[in-house]
């Protein structure tokens, strides 16, 4: 059985880490030329996120296809991310047979 106090505590622990880390960094995260630094992990770790719960990366899907295919015109993204639903979770005649929770 799992002892909830450690796991709370953990967390506080944890959490009390990322704030001491973010307070000593301070100068660096408010400086304008870190900006695009922060703007950038912020896009990959929404990358990550997405691609942890299934969902591909467009940006990605459009670079590959500028790279393999540049005489084929991309999908747009809403097209896309319809046509990865529908991958993942094929229904036939409009009828959905897969529940996708």
């Amino acid at each position: 059985m799992m002892n909830f106090k450690f796991a709370k505590n953990g967390t506080v622990i944890i959490a009390k880490i990322i704030k001491m880390t973010v307070l000593s960094q301070k100068e660096l995260l408010l400086s304008p030329k870190n900006w695009s630094r922060i703007a950038t992990l912020w896009q990959r770790l929404q990358q990550s996120f997405r691609l942890m719960v299934g969902v591909p990366d467009y940006q990605t899907y459009v670079e590959h296809m500028k790279a393999h295919h540049p005489d084929l015109t991309p999908m747009d993204a809403k097209t896309f991310y319809r046509y990865c639903v529908d991958a993942r979770y094929p229904s036939a005649g409009g009828t959905l047979k897969k529940c996708p929770c």
